[in-house]
């Protein structure tokens, strides 16, 4: 039987104001910069976060949980927290590396795990794990940004983290930064020796380091745990994750909500550049719409068209505030900078709020400033959320040998973005072998189990469209599509209780949506100050 459909306003949180998005630019000092890790940005970014001593455990037995902060400074939280040590290759072999080599590896990696317990003495048995993005994102390191979306599942559950292999402190795949002064700036050549920079960087063994061997993983920590079912919860490239979990292990998985679908059918790459235009379209579409909006910025589609193809054929000189480093900086600014600013701004309401104002001040008065600043904030915040090395060896294995056609390049060159982002790609992954994958990886998944699929119909990356292929052939399945709305849903408006409530019951045909009908999108600024009254 078909699944309920459904299509609804959307909220978000009161906006955070301008300063922290990089509104106001200072004159002064003309010290110079570059921004040299953008090429990895790019390609890092295709889908789009630990204290604590106790020791790995041997023998598939926990350690004990033990007092400990997750999260990043400055924004971390109280948890429980161990080790448990996995096996290293479950006896998978990719192609082309022989059994000898094999033999060299070590026999398990140990990852960390954190526990977040239920507010009642006697939570069910069934808790829930959270499942991060990236790839490349550590969950113990995102959770506090999705903390309050589980409020009310915590109620009664206890919630477990679990950092997959390569990210935060579970054997994490860092690069190494490029000196600085390669000016490393959106040159193929230079993202292929930096990809080869990281891959030697890294020890033996990131062939292992993929989806199809962190599935393997989880199964394996919640067999140490002692729980028979859990629910699980994806986000973003978490959802190609636990949807390969419930390929591969169907009864272990009680219900699972998926937020910002991947789905197994589709490689990641030559498509996101064309979502991300209509993304940006209906963006600019919904100013035009708006009065307000309108009036305050009249013809911004073909002004910000402009700007792109201005700043493609002269770049330009500068000078902004670096608020991560208090200094006043200067960078030779160009179309692919602001495609980037463009791009991660539209994955938030946040951001969607305040980019037509930006883009107005850019082509109208030349003020690039708040753009090159917030590059900045993007460069620094994926450096310390993402975990390079781990996303190369995901998307090497998982997307890119999977490209088998760039027939449409002229498509791909009228959006903003152009396929700079599949030939970064391309050179990452002529440096990084592919590692271990099942064969039926890629293949639609067929399952009874509840699935609730969370969309936001304007997300840059993974649309609605994505969503409806993943679950076409998952018979217990609710699919909510919230307008106006970009990457993650969980924590919008009622969403929190919706999830809750879908956790408790397993029945998402009969959850009560009315909630979602009050939602409203986050009004759009017209200057610095904010939306109008």
């Amino acid at each position: 039987m078909r699944r309920p459909f459904f299509r609804f306003p959307a909220t978000s949180h009161p906006p955070r104001y301008a300063r922290a998005l990089g509104f106001w630019s200072y004159p002064g000092s003309n010290k110079s910069t570059a921004f040299r890790t953008l090429p990895i940005a790019l390609v890092a970014l295709f889908f789009g976060l630990i204290n604590g001593q106790a020791q790995a455990s041997e023998n598939g037995t926990p350690a004990e949980f033990t007092p400990c902060r997750i999260g990043l400074a400055p924004s971390t939280m109280a948890a429980e927290c161990t080790s448990i040590a996995v096996p290293f290759t479950y006896g998978l072999t990719p192609d082309g590396v022989s059994k000898d080599w094999v033999d060299t590896l070590p026999e398990t990696v140990t990852l960390r795990i954190a526990k977040l317990p239920a507010r009642i003495k006697s939570p069910a048995a069934d808790p829930i794990t959270l499942i991060a993005g990236g790839p490349g994102q550590s969950a113990l390191e995102s959770w506090p940004q999705l903390a309050a979306a589980f409020n009310a599942i915590r109620a009664s559950r206890d919630v477990y983290l679990v950092d997959q292999r390569g990210t935060g402190q579970s054997n994490a795949l860092r690069c190494p930064k490029p000196p600085a002064d390669s000016g490393f700036d959106f040159d193929l050549a230079e993202v292929k020796s930096a990809a080869t920079a990281c891959f030697e960087a890294q020890a033996p063994g990131t062939q292992w380091f993929t989806t199809s061997v962190a599935v393997r993983d989880l199964d394996s920590v919640r067999e140490a745990l002692g729980i028979s079912q859990w629910n699980l919860y994806g986000v973003s490239y978490g959802t190609r994750v636990a949807l390969h979990y419930l390929k591969r292990y169907p009864t272990r998985v009680r219900s699972m909500i998926v937020d910002a679908v991947v789905p197994p059918q589709k490689p990641i790459g030559p498509e996101l550049p064309l979502h991300a235009q209509t993304a940006l379209d209906a963006l600019l579409q919904r100013c035009a719409d708006d009065t307000d909006c309108a009036d305050a910025f009249p013809d911004l589609s073909i002004k910000t068209q402009r700007l792109f193809e201005s700043l493609k054929a002269t770049p330009r000189s500068v000078q902004f505030e670096n608020i991560t480093q208090g200094s006043l900086d200067t960078v030779l600014f160009n179309d692919q900078h602001l495609a980037l600013s463009v791009r991660l701004l539209t994955y938030s309401a946040y951001g969607n709020a305040i980019l037509p104002s930006m883009l107005h001040d850019a082509a109208v008065n030349g003020n690039l400033a708040p753009f090159a600043r917030q590059v900045t904030l993007q460069e620094n915040g994926l450096g310390n959320a993402l975990s390079t090395g781990m996303h190369s060896a995901v998307v090497c294995t998982e997307d890119a040998p999977f490209i088998t056609s760039m027939s449409d390049r002229e498509a791909l060159s009228k959006t903003y973005l152009g396929d700079f982002i599949v030939d970064a790609m391309q050179a990452t992954c002529e440096a990084w072998p592919a590692g271990v994958i099942d064969d039926d990886f890629h293949e639609a998944i067929v399952s009874d189990v509840p699935v609730l699929a969370l969309s936001g119909a304007v997300d840059p990356i993974t649309p609605p469209s994505y969503a409806e292929l993943a679950i076409d052939s998952l018979t217990n399945a609710l699919h909510i599509i919230n307008p106006h709305q970009a990457h993650t849903q969980a924590p919008l408006g009622c969403m929190p209780s919706v999830m809750a409530k879908f956790v408790e019951t397993i029945q998402p045909s009969t959850l009560n949506l009315d909630c979602l009908e009050r939602l409203a999108p986050l009004a759009l600024f017209v200057d610095a100050n904010g939306p109008l009254p």
